[in-house]
């Protein structure tokens, strides 16, 4: 991992910060992504399997990343397909896609992120097809 601290600016808009976000992610730096996230962070993962529920603060959200890195042959890679843009919120479609031996997860979600002072401060993820996401990460 990346040691490097980027701080985004704190006039961002909610798009810039997200896309910023999500671009540390994909390139597995997680010191950049925290830079991009609110100190109280709140993640909500839907469903039933072992990394769902609410991750709360900077270091649950990261262990989130994690687990998630750790559940998988080589990571989550999360493909940004659109964004709907508002003043303090964002919403990304995104293809995430994984894989975990001969399982394969290719899903469609919807992230809804709320940004405070220029830094990610909720993430809720809504899954089009919550039981394949289930199956995958059980």
């Amino acid at each position: 991992m990346n040691q490097t601290t980027i701080t985004p600016p704190a006039d961002g808009t909610s798009t810039q910060v997200a896309l910023a976000l999500y671009r540390a992610v994909a390139a597995g730096d997680l010191a950049e992504a925290a830079a991009h996230l609110h100190a109280d962070v709140v993640l909500h993962v839907p469903g039933t399997h072992p990394l769902a529920g609410v991750h709360r603060g900077l270091d649950a959200v990261l262990g989130f990343q994690l687990a998630s890195r750790a559940a998988t042959d080589d990571g989550e890679t999360i493909e940004v397909l659109d964004v709907l843009a508002g003043t303090t919120r964002t919403g990304v479609l995104c293809r995430v896609t994984a894989t975990r031996g001969d399982r394969r997860l290719d899903n469609t979600t919807v992230h809804l992120l709320r940004v405070v002072d220029g830094r990610v401060a909720e993430i809720h993820l809504h899954n089009f097809d919550g039981v394949t996401v289930d199956g995958f990460w059980s």
